[in-house]
């Protein structure tokens, strides 16, 4: 259909006849076919005709597209802007809470080791033997930190004298150092606890505390930690579903969990999970594992900051939770 409509483009008299017409004198037919002009006329057409025919075919499989819009590149660059813009936010995010994150290193020492536990903090640890690691976050200037129970549990029930905590964190300029963190207090029912390190020399960047009872199904999320040793590692997520509960260090269970997607793994435990403006919205704390893997099922928990807010500074002062006094 296409073919014959595209060669009825050609007109009868875009064609050049191969012999005289009718009009022309009858008493020389052979002459004119027989001329250079007859040769080159016959030429004309055989070229016409396979010319029209690749015409026809480019119109059936070559359509001419028409450029794009002045709209439709607008639209891609919008999109392009607006996709930036949200990288740049991510990274800007990271490097302003990263700083308030700590890396915390579960120690066991020597039993023959003969030095006093400022100068081991001051070497490697060659003589130590590393118990496990996690993480923690910055709560005030005063080198308060937060953390899980279960990451510091070995130093909070030794009493053979050789456990011992090490904190990686950095000031408010980004400068890294390392002190030995001291249990304040902690209450298991909750699986929080309270680090102090000394920080005289020091300003640290505590983190921005936000809330959690304004929490929606589907918001961004993001897990800042050391997973497997992996210092400050950012993941991201949704919180996936509010007000979950999830089981305490003590046997008991942590009502009004955040369930996120957001990896949490094995070192994450005790980070910030912090919402798109950077507030801390939950302490990460659990994670479900695939049977016989260790692998996370992508189902994560992190213990709400309001309940973080309400232990805490009972933690700081007194070393144990209001429930536990009376």
């Amino acid at each position: 259909m296409v073919v014959l409509g595209c060669l009825g483009q050609f007109s009868s008299s875009s064609i050049i006849p191969t012999t005289s017409s009718s009009s022309s004198s009858s008493s020389s037919p052979s002459t004119s076919s027989s001329t250079p002009k007859g040769l080159l006329t016959r030429r004309r057409t055989l070229l016409v005709g396979p010319t029209a025919l690749v015409a026809s075919l480019l119109c059936l499989y070559s359509p001419i597209r028409s450029p794009p819009s002045f709209h439709n590149i607008a639209l891609a660059l919008q999109q392009q802007d607006e996709l930036q813009q949200e990288e740049d936010h991510m990274v800007h995010l990271f490097q302003e809470a990263s700083t308030s994150v700590v890396f915390i290193k579960d120690l066991e020492i020597d039993k023959n080791l003969k030095t006093s536990s400022k100068e081991f903090m001051l070497s490697e640890d060659i003589n130590a033997k590393v118990e496990g690691t996690g993480s923690g976050f910055i709560w005030d200037k005063f080198g308060h930190i937060v953390t899980n129970y279960h990451v510091v549990t070995k130093l909070i029930t030794d009493t053979s004298g050789l456990q011992r905590c090490k904190v990686y964190l950095a000031d408010s300029r980004g400068n890294g150092f390392y002190r030995e963190g001291k249990i304040v207090g902690y209450d298991p029912a909750y699986d929080l606890a309270v680090l102090k390190v000394d920080v005289e020399g020091y300003e640290l960047k505590p983190v921005v505390v936000g809330t959690s009872r304004d929490l929606h199904v589907g918001q961004s999320c993001f897990a800042i930690g050391n997973p497997y040793g992996y210092e400050n590692t950012l993941t991201a997520g949704v919180v996936s579903g509010l007000g979950r509960e999830i089981p305490s260090p003590n046997g008991g269970a942590i009502k009004g969990a955040i369930q996120t997607d957001a990896a949490i793994n094995a070192g994450n435990s005790g980070g910030p999970l912090i919402d798109s403006y950077g507030h801390v919205i939950g302490v990460n704390t659990a994670t479900f594992t695939r049977k016989g893997t260790g692998v996370s099922s992508g189902v994560n928990f992190a213990i709400p900051i309001d309940t973080v807010v309400r232990t805490v500074p009972y933690l700081i002062v007194y070393g144990t939770p209001y429930s536990d006094r009376f």
